[in-house]
């Protein structure tokens, strides 16, 4: 029995006492139980319950009418009772009565037993004492709920003030009745008891007549607790909950200081002479109806969806994935309806596993549809599993009973995988520090270590132990002050160099493939941002390998950053399985703990702000910056086609990716680019449109991040070109793709509510991502909407302006030692590497026409040992680079004259990949009688045609370029009432316009006689429009298929792909005249 129990002490050579000592949990547990047996807790002497024996045998003054054995036979059941209440409520490894030897009680099934559901609250006991003072009109709310929805109304108890019985604590001794059934209860329902006050008035201030209605009424503490065992039992006698704190508010750190962990609530539940068993009703036989496909589009259910969905159940079933939709609109989940939902369980077809994952939610505690759901993904892959895995972690909160199907499954896969058994470590990990959960994550964490075997305990004793020194680093480093940072960090790095002389290696938490054995001290830095994060250089263990570099950050909470990554990742798998390659940079991000990770580092890249420092603070608002960083690092002309070819595709995935999360704070130290042309982002610490504020003025006004430099890189100059075209279409095909799955994407966020990231804890986070996804529209809507998207954020000044604010605050962290570079330059060179410059002569000037309009000069260059002359060519705007470089190097008025061997001028002069062939910078215009191409999406459906207008390109100019739009007539037309046009593109020979023209009321029929006539025409001041081009399309050449198209042609061939209501055209006119 517990030491703490009670304390025998030897008074004489025959006599004892029995004390009790009130110092722990258990003794004022045995106190109280004493108080129990008295009548009359108002007049409690403690010296009535000291047994004394001295020589003979004395009855307690509080028992005068039972003989002395009776009174220990009671008080000795009582001790016994209350231990045996210990043992339960504490998870003891002891019980007063040996397991086998109990007595097992007849039971009855649930679902006969019609009473009403009641039990008795007698207190709440160990009150903190400034609770007392500080509040009173204490009450307790109890509430019935499953699967998070409440099932009556809540009861409440009387409000009651705090007693002192050698203790605080608040004695109502109240029945509370619910008015349900037990028959009525599903398996899963959970008990929640909160303890509510009401405020006292601060001591010493006048309370304002009317206040004490006003006053507010704050939960102090609470408790859940399933009403059916892990056995299916129904929970009966007497139970200890211990308290939990309620979420503390900005002003209720005092009492959060105060709350007692050892605050605990009695309940006690009726017993009899049977116990009430909820066994799993047997599936009802279900009739097999001739099953119609359905338009299954409800994804927020109303009431009457809930009626409605359910009454037509067995129509749903050749919709796979509408199972979560249907079960959540099942009215009841008491014993009674049971079968209906499982005889529906076994004849739905089996999910994939991506469906499988809606059924793992909270909403759904139903353990044998939770088994379920864990047997259909007993098919997935390692590496998929992998995807899913946060999710899964975070699904455990919500099973009913630590042994459940799901976490065998864990369990027993991370045994087949040292991968799932490294992630899953450290998810389980990094959940220790929830404070409702720790108890049942640490039973896990203790079960996959038992598991895993001796080996990878030892490598995760090695990961623990750096992961601590990194941590105990990066916070030193941060208190520092910044002239000793560079200190503070090499004489942390010995620590972690002494843990590698003692390890001779160690797998990194962020990938268990990245193993490494030493860190490159010299190579180690930190980052002059806010949180001071740690760049470290790893050895790697294969000697054939690269420095493994890495982030570490400590004071940022990583979670939403992994989650964001984990989103973007699955992106990128759906648009690869449907291949389209969007080329996006995944990287790793992984939460160590909470305030601390690891962030894996992409080499060859820089973010927008220090290249488009290279063309001064200004350089944001410029359109040339990013063309030119990587034409500098491409300077062959195949490999900067191949870059910005990378960048067309990454870019896109990016605005799609970062508008459907609502990915915020994006300035210009949030985006990269690599020198192989691929965009990424990095930094998440805003989305799902929680916009990072600047007073209160959202920093964040478009869309997604899309800007003129952007586009100047895919255009290949400041006129739109039809590569414009290729990004917009590749933008709304890979949106298209993602709309697909929008309940794969609101399921792996809706688990992950419970997991405590503060922009994603409420249905109205998961609201906004499926407003950005809009499922009910059609693809045609859907992509109209994106390239309005792409036009808003094109247009967007703010996001130029975000930039510039950024780089004026950031000015601070400014190295003094960072010395000007020249955008277009790989590299630098001195006068030692070239060797002196002798003369410099502007020998002539070439017109060029790409990437813009302008001019070349070409440059003499002699060299002192040098044979001959060296031929560069730069442009004016290269020249007036120098000129600003060279001001920010020497800012008087007249350049000195070591200016001339300033590094800055031999990294302009030295020869260039272009300054091979000056020849072959002049690209005059491409003439020829094409005058344009127009790109067209036809659609016929329910007596209505729809015509998108998608792209133009290649319109001929008199010089100025027009504001073109297009106008369609549906001939015969002799009203010409069948007139649709667009809107006007601007300055533009490669408009993008997505816009859909519907004609409606026209009979399948009439199609064989109809011709759409359509129109380009420039729209000119004072309704003085100009005909660009025309083109007459029959409909009845029309059939399934794509194609290009001449108008000399008097038929459009097509091939037979698609369906005969659908046919994308590409349309070419030839330049007639007017054309």
């Amino acid at each position: 029995m517990s030491h703490s129990l009670f304390n025998l002490q030897s008074c004489q050579s025959h006599g004892f006492n029995l004390c009790v000592l009130v110092s722990s949990t258990v003794d004022l547990l045995i106190y109280q139980t004493l108080c129990y047996a008295h009548d009359d807790l108002d007049h409690i002497d403690v010296d009535h319950y000291l047994l004394k024996v001295c020589g003979q045998l004395c009855a307690p003054k509080c028992f005068p009418s039972l003989s002395t054995e009776k009174v220990v036979e009671k008080l000795t059941a009582a001790v016994l009772d209350l231990v045996e209440l210990y043992c339960s409520t504490f998870n003891a490894n002891f019980h007063t009565t040996p397991q086998s030897s109990r007595h097992t009680a007849p039971t009855q099934e649930a679902g006969l037993v019609t009473n009403v559901l009641s039990f008795s609250v007698y207190a709440a006991h160990r009150i903190p004492i400034t609770w007392a003072a500080s509040y009173e009109g204490f009450f307790l709310s109890c509430s019935l709920t499953h699967g998070g929805e409440e099932l009556c109304a809540p009861q409440h108890t009387s409000k009651q003030q705090v007693s002192k019985y050698l203790f605080h604590l608040v004695v109502w001794d109240q029945r509370v009745c619910f008015p349900i059934q037990i028959n009525q209860l599903p398996r899963e329902t959970q008990l929640t008891v909160t303890l509510y006050a009401s405020a006292l008035p601060p001591p010493g201030g006048a309370e304002e007549k009317g206040s004490k209605q006003r006053r507010s009424i704050e939960p102090l503490g609470w408790v859940t607790m399933p009403l059916f065992n892990f056995r299916h039992i129904l929970t009966c006698g007497r139970k200890l909950l211990g308290l939990w704190p309620s979420t503390p508010g900005i002003d209720k750190k005092n009492r959060m200081k105060s709350f007692n962990p050892n605050l605990s609530g009695q309940v006690d539940f009726p017993t009899s002479s049977f116990e009430v068993l909820f066994s799993t009703p047997a599936p009802a036989e279900f009739c097999n109806e001739i099953f119609y496909s359905s338009l299954l589009s409800v994804s927020r259910l109303t009431p009457e969806d809930k009626r409605l969905l359910w009454e037509k159940r067995s129509f749903c079933q050749t919709e796979s994935g509408a199972l979560p939709l249907v079960l959540a609109s099942a009215p009841r989940w008491e014993w009674a309806c049971l079968p209906d939902i499982y005889a529906l369980l076994r004849q739905w077809a089996c999910l994939n596993h991506l469906d499988a994952l809606g059924l793992l939610h909270a909403t759904f505690p139903d353990q044998e549809l939770r088994r379920t759901a864990v047997q259909w993904m007993d098919s997935i892959s390692d590496p998929e599993l992998l995807d899913f895995l946060p999710q899964l972690v975070q699904a455990l909160k919500y099973e009913c009973y630590l042994d459940s199907p799901l976490v065998r499954f864990l369990l027993r896969r991370a045994i087949g995988d040292v991968r799932i058994a490294h992630y899953l470590f450290w998810l389980l990990k990094d959940n220790l520090q929830d404070s409702q959960f720790s108890g049942r994550y640490q039973h896990l964490l203790a079960a996959l270590l038992c598991c895993v075997g001796r080996g990878l305990r030892e490598e995760f004793d090695r990961q623990s132990w750096l992961v601590s020194i990194l941590a105990k680093v990066a916070q030193g480093v941060r208190d520092a002050s910044p002239s000793g940072r560079q200190t503070v960090l090499r004489e942390g790095l010995e620590e972690v160099k002494q843990f590698f002389s003692v390890n001779s290696s160690c797998r990194l938490p962020l990938n268990p493939g990245l193993l490494v054995k030493a860190i490159n001290i010299k190579l180690c830095s930190y980052f002059n941002s806010n949180a001071v994060p740690l760049k470290l250089s790893f050895q790697n263990m294969d000697p054939r390998g690269d420095n493994i570099n890495v982030i570490f950050k400590s004071g940022d909470d990583l979670r939403q950053d992994m989650l964001t990554l984990q989103i973007i990742r699955i992106m990128n798998k759906i648009w690869i399985q449907e291949g389209l390659d969007m080329r996006m940079v995944i990287f790793r991000c992984f939460s160590t703990g909470r305030g601390r990770g690891m962030v894996e580092m992409i080499p060859q890249a820089e973010t927008l702000r220090k290249i488009q420092g290279e063309h001064g603070v200004t350089g944001s608002f410029k359109d040339r910056p990013l063309a030119d960083w990587l034409q500098k690092h491409n300077p062959k002309e195949d490999e900067y086609e191949k870059a910005v070819e990378n960048f067309i595709y990454s870019c896109a995935g990016c605005c799609v990716a970062t508008y459907i999360l609502g990915i915020c704070d994006r300035h210009n130290d949030n985006i990269m680019l690599k020198t192989s042309g691929h965009m990424f982002h990095i930094d998440f610490g805003k989305f799902l449109g929680h916009a990072q504020m600047f007073g209160n003025i959202k920093r964040d006004r478009a869309p997604f991040v899309f800007t003129s430099d952007m586009a100047y890189v895919i255009n290949g100059g400041d006129k739109p070109s039809s590569r414009f075209h290729d990004f917009v279409d590749l933008c709304c095909e890979a949106y298209n793709l993602i709309r697909k799955h929008t309940h794969l994407f609101l399921n792996l966020l809706g688990l992950m509510l419970s997991c405590g990231i503060p922009e994603l804890s409420d249905l109205d986070d998961l609201k906004y991502v499926y407003d950005a996804l809009r499922p009910h529209e059609s693809e045609e809507d859907a992509t109209m909407y994106f390239t309005r998207l792409i036009e808003s954020s094109l247009g967007s000044v703010a996001t130029k302006l975000n930039f510039f604010i950024h780089n004026l605050a950031q000015m601070k962290f400014a190295s003094s030692e960072e010395r000007p570079v020249l955008s277009f330059a790989p590299r630098v060179y001195t006068l030692k590497t070239d060797g002196l410059i002798r003369n410099l002569f502007v020998c002539q000037h070439i017109r060029t026409y790409s990437p813009s309009k302008g001019y070349m000069f070409v440059v003499k260059v002699d060299r002192e040992g040098q044979q001959g002359s060296v031929l560069v060519q730069r442009s004016f705007e290269e020249f007036y680079e120098l000129h600003n470089k060279l001001r920010l190097i020497f800012p008087s008025s007249k350049l000195p004259r070591t200016a001339l061997t300033c590094d800055l001028i031999y990294t302009f002069f030295h020869p260039l990949q272009r300054d091979e062939k000056p020849g072959t910078l002049c690209w005059p215009p491409v003439s020829g009688k094409v005058a344009g191409e127009v790109k067209l999406s036809i659609t016929y459906k329910s007596d209505k045609l729809f015509i998108m207008v998608m792209h133009i390109r290649g319109l001929v100019s008199d010089g100025t370029d027009p504001d073109p739009y297009v106008k369609l007539y549906l001939l015969p037309d002799p009203q010409k009432t069948s007139k649709r046009k667009t809107k006007a593109a601007r300055r533009t020979c490669n408009p993008t316009y997505n816009e859909m023209l519907v004609y409606d009321r026209i009979p399948r029929g009439d199609l064989q006689q109809r011709v759409i006539h359509l129109r380009v025409l420039g729209d000119g001041a004072f309704w003085e429009n100009t005909l660009l081009g025309q083109a007459f399309i029959p409909l009845k050449t029309l059939t399934p298929g794509q194609c290009w198209a001449d108008c000399n042609s008097p038929y459009i061939h097509l091939n037979d792909v698609h369906g005969l209501s659908h046919h994308s055209l590409l349309i070419k006119w030839a330049y007639r005249g007017l054309l």
